[in-house]
């Protein structure tokens, strides 16, 4: 069985076991486990176009506005793009996926094939990966794909006293063991692993020495609060298709995130907004507790007009509840959100830490994000992309030519989410633009609303 036919017959099954048609208009909740409840859903359609050109031998220099197009013949080619079948607070339709890939303007692929596993395995976090392919093709300069999906975001109501009942587990499923495997920028960079020693030892500092003195949901803020004192987010946190601007000349098209880790997070204390949540993925990881990364678009209303796309872009935190003595296995696991750059814009370690707050947990404006990805790159998938650094501070180039012995714009890309397969084999240095648009769906291209999902406002807790 192909992973896309496993992928339909899980939603398939799922609408057979009776899912109902619910006019989304009415005000709805779902209690997806008993200390979360979505509330208010709210429908969106993503749609991501990637284009790629100006294929180069060597790197394209940004002071250089002018020069040659290579083109070149290939055999063929796959092209990877993450999907979030689900988060926290939010689904995608698995069954109104639409794709297509061109290759200098020429269609060549129609219809991704949605991969959920690798060899029987999950991918990691939970992700799937849609993949393009193409075949022979001359005289090649330019390639272009398109994604749309579907799908519902929700208001989030989350009972944290009830939640700070539910010890650490004794064993956890193989699902969260897998969220503590070597992960690209969480424990590894483009030059290797990172030393995530001081990450293990500053949260024991934090935690005095137990990160399990305290129930999982208690050290989870803890550390949450810990990291939004300690960091200070600088700059825009993305590049555009030739590389990372200067504080001084603005990026308006998105090329790829800048971020570098989360030892040069915990060292430096400031940069890339993206260092903060992965940060604090490595550091509820060194805590034992399992966690993931999102990756997602803002579509609410801003009147800050000077913003880009790639302004509209934000990372946060999911980590794992798993309550091992709930007699439904279906609400065990609770993945609770927690979007540190917010944490920190409202001061919270100045908070009374017994008091819940606004973004862990909940919030009423998750409903306005739809996530991307669980990953800034498929690293697990064979393949390239383009995004790369080219400008550094002086702190920052000190920071790698101490550890590394070379500058970081001498990395071989930074991420952004794609990545491709090229035969006989792909251009050393191009040109990418990524472009999000989030759009009004039409009610055919979403699946209905699950069973558990009830009219009118949720119970109290």
């Amino acid at each position: 069985m192909s992973s896309r036919l496993r992928a339909r017959l899980v939603t398939g099954l799922a609408v057979a076991a009776g899912w109902g048609s619910l006019a989304s208009a009415q005000s709805y909740h779902w209690q997806v486990s008993p200390y979360m409840t979505l509330v208010e859903p709210r429908e969106w359609k993503m749609s991501i176009r990637l284009q790629v050109d100006n294929f180069e031998d060597e790197r394209i220099r940004p002071e250089i506005y002018q020069y040659p197009v290579k083109r070149m013949d290939v055999t063929g080619g796959s092209v990877f793009f993450p999907i979030v079948p689900a988060a926290s607070f939010s689904q995608t339709s698995l069954n109104h996926i639409k794709s297509s890939l061109s290759l200098n303007d020429h269609v060549v692929d129609r219809e991704a094939e949605i991969f959920v596993d690798r060899g029987g395995k999950p991918l990691p976090a939970g992700t799937f990966l849609a993949e393009l392919n193409f075949d022979e093709y001359k005289d090649f300069h330019q390639m272009t794909m398109t994604l749309t999906t579907t799908g519902r975001s929700w208001e989030v109501l989350f009972d944290e006293e009830r939640a700070a009942q539910v010890g650490w587990a004794k064993e956890l499923p193989p699902v969260l063991q897998g969220l503590f495997e070597a992960e690209m920028f969480i424990d590894r960079g483009p030059y290797g692993p990172y030393s995530l020693s001081q990450i293990k030892k500053q949260v024991l500092d934090w935690t005095e020495g137990d990160p399990k003195a305290l129930p999982p949901v208690q050290t989870a803020k803890w550390l949450a609060f810990k990291v939004a004192e300690l960091y200070n987010p600088t700059g825009r946190g993305f590049g555009g298709p030739v590389g990372e601007s200067s504080n001084y000349t603005p990026v308006t098209a998105f090329g790829s995130f800048s971020v570098d880790g989360p030892a040069y997070a915990l060292e430096m204390g400031r940069g890339s907004k993206y260092n903060m949540s992965v940060l604090l993925v490595a550091c509820y990881r060194a805590a034992g507790l399992p966690a993931r990364l999102v990756i997602g678009y803002d579509f609410s209303d801003d009147p800050d007009e000077s913003k880009t796309i790639g302004d509209h872009l934000r990372a946060w935190v999911e980590f794992a509840l798993y309550d091992e003595t709930e007699p439904d296995e279906k609400k065990r696991l609770t993945w609770v959100p927690v979007d540190v750059e917010r944490l920190r814009l409202a001061g919270a370690w100045t908070q009374p830490f017994d008091r819940p707050i606004e973004f862990f947990g909940y919030s009423d404006e998750w409903d306005m994000l739809i996530p991307l990805a669980f990953h800034f790159t498929p690293y697990w998938a064979p393949g390239i992309s383009y995004g790369r650094y080219n400008y550094e501070s002086d702190q920052t180039r000190r920071y790698y030519m101490d550890r590394y012995g070379l500058e970081r714009n001498q990395a071989a890309f930074a991420p952004a989410l794609w990545s491709w397969n090229v035969l006989p084999g792909p251009p050393r240095w191009a040109g990418q633009w990524l472009n999000f648009t989030k759009d009004a769906p039409m009610n055919t291209e979403l699946d209905p609303l699950p069973p558990e999902a009830r009219r009118g406002a949720p119970p109290r807790h």
